[in-house]
């Protein structure tokens, strides 16, 4: 049986020594290395199996790291385990981690606790939203579904330093699975110990983890506060030694504590102000599309909007031009009719009916599928659109409530929630439309069709359809990337045709950065990781 093997530790090493050479060859690098970022929201968690936003995600990307990592393509590189084999039948991975990992506590870290960590992700009492990463893992779906224990699960640790994962089928993507956090390890003894509640092993002076990075402070509401990991493989090339996570809902503040040089920073950045920010800050100012789409919810399981007449009415009125041209100022994102955002490799989006039709014509067949749904003037539909804390949020709700009212009659209510308490009626499925982005874990569609299938824990509209569950089950595991694509195209068609979820735009990455920051930057994932960047001097005159 051949083998395909992958190496990449020399690469590596020669980047961990290209960094670690960085800084005393810059006689401008700031004698103090502490780094004040905008996150946006207070993270939920800091677990990586139960992190589902990226208000966690990015703060748990600097903590933890994986058996592997994405480059700024989106491609897999090493990370934990230094190189890896596949069988030729695409079903066994092989995977070697390198020499004297340990964890932030200096205890040995080994194969053995990504065994402890992937079987975690999917046991049904940790609940995971992403346990469907290894679904296809043998024994995986049983898991899953409460039909087989945990510790069945097709991984096991051969020694210290190898770990093997058996799949019950071929699955291209799958290596690409391995660079979401949600896989990253947990140390068995720290969760046992304090528990798996909300803000037990990952508190303040008890979160053990194996990333650049070590959890040193955790404010709700104002900051999370890590310090350099001095026990990471590669701390060489770690060169902040702290780094302080701001939790700033309003984009507004957010830019005036940048402004200010209270960050370093942003998350993002004001819609109101993004022209006048744009030709202020030339240096600062960046911006780059990334896989990411934003979208309305359906509550597909209550009525009415368990018609499909009446989303494919809702859906149409939506002038996604004036959202992004005139809402959004004109920023860069682009109008999205499909689920999946523009960019992503080997898909050609799907395109609703309606959808090259002139607008008086789409208004029409609106104002058809609405009366046909039940509802009209004289009997107007009124319903609640949630979302979180955000101007544009706001702005774009606003917006779209004025459409629905003006063509249609409906009466539309923004319900403005704070992110938690947001979070907690998506779980509970306490919404009848909901505000939603998803910005892509992996360079692979995969990852938007997986979560819409009947019985994905990720799956919101909670929308049922078999022949869209059969086509992209099928997907997953087609090794024929022609065929693939086209599986996973069909199941676009579906989505454009029953409308569970309303596209509204494909995403665009905007943000702040003072010229002092080096080697900073996010990738197609939206995603950034600190090891290499370092500061500066400040300039004593900020602009």
């Amino acid at each position: 049986m051949s083998l395909k093997l992958f190496g990449y530790s020399l690469i590596s090493l020669v980047f961990s020594l290209n960094a670690m050479a960085a800084i005393p060859k810059d006689p401008l690098a700031a004698k103090v290395q502490e780094l004040n970022i905008g996150n946006l929201d207070d993270p939920k968690t800091l677990d990586p199996q139960k992190c589902n936003e990226t208000g966690c995600g990015a703060i748990i990307l600097q903590l933890f790291e994986g058996l592997v990592r994405e480059n700024s393509d989106g491609n897999v590189l090493p990370a934990a385990a230094e190189n890896w084999v596949i069988s030729a039948d695409g079903k066994t991975y092989n995977l070697r981690l390198r020499k004297n990992l340990k964890w932030s506590d200096g205890t040995k870290l080994t194969a053995e606790d990504f065994v402890y960590s992937l079987k975690r992700l999917v046991d049904p009492k940790v609940a995971s939203e992403y346990s469907t990463l290894l679904e296809n893992v043998v024994n995986g779906k049983d898991i899953i579904d409460g039909k087989k224990p945990t510790d069945s699960l097709g991984v096991r640790a051969i020694d210290e330093r190898n770990l093997e994962i058996k799949l019950s089928a071929a699955t291209p993507h799958f290596l690409k699975n391995l660079t979401i956090s949600s896989t990253f390890p947990v140390q068995r003894n720290n969760v046992e110990k304090h528990g798996e509640s909300e803000d037990s092993f990952t508190a303040e002076g008890i979160l053990v983890s194996n990333g650049p990075f070590k959890l040193t402070g955790r404010k709700v509401g104002d900051k999370v506060t890590a310090e350099r990991n001095e026990n990471y493989w590669n701390v060489e090339s770690v060169y902040i030694s702290k780094v302080n996570f701001h939790s700033v809902s309003d984009t507004l503040t957010e830019y005036r504590m940048f402004e200010t040089g209270q960050l370093d920073a942003t998350d993002r950045v004001p819609v109101d102000l993004y022209k006048q920010i744009k030709k202020k800050y030339v240096k600062e100012f960046k911006e780059s599309p990334y896989l990411g789409s934003y979208f309305y919810v359906f509550n597909t399981q209550i009525p009415p909007f368990n018609n499909k007449k009446l989303r494919q009415a809702l859906s149409i009125v939506i002038d996604r031009n004036v959202i992004v041209h005139k809402v959004l100022g004109g920023r860069g994102e682009k109008p999205l009719y499909d689920f999946v955002p523009i960019g992503m490799s080997d898909y050609t989006h799907a395109k609703p009916y309606w959808q090259d039709w002139l607008r008086e014509k789409q208004l029409a067949e609106a104002k058809k599928l609405y009366k046909e749904a039940g509802f009209s003037e004289q009997k107007p539909l009124t319903l609640h659109i949630l979302y979180n804390t955000l101007e544009s949020h706001r702005k774009i709700a606003t917006a779209i409530a004025s459409m629905w009212k003006k063509e249609l009659g409906v009466n539309a209510i923004p319900q403005n929630e704070e992110w938690k308490t947001m979070l907690d009626k998506r779980k509970n499925g306490d919404f009848e439309i909901m505000r939603l982005g998803y910005v892509a874990d992996i360079n692979d569609v995969s990852n938007f069709f997986i979560q819409l299938r009947s019985t994905d824990p990720a799956n919101d509209s909670h929308f049922k359809n078999k022949d869209y569950d059969s086509v992209v089950n099928k997907a997953l595991i087609e090794s024929d990337s022609a065929r693939r694509q086209k599986l996973f195209e069909e199941g676009g068609k579906i989505l454009a045709e029953d409308q569970p979820i309303m596209p509204i735009y494909s995403s665009i990455s905007l943000y702040l950065v003072h010229p002092y920051v080096v080697e900073f930057k996010k990738n197609v994932l939206n995603h950034y990781y600190l090891s290499g960047v370092y500061l500066r001097e400040n300039p004593k005159n900020i602009n």
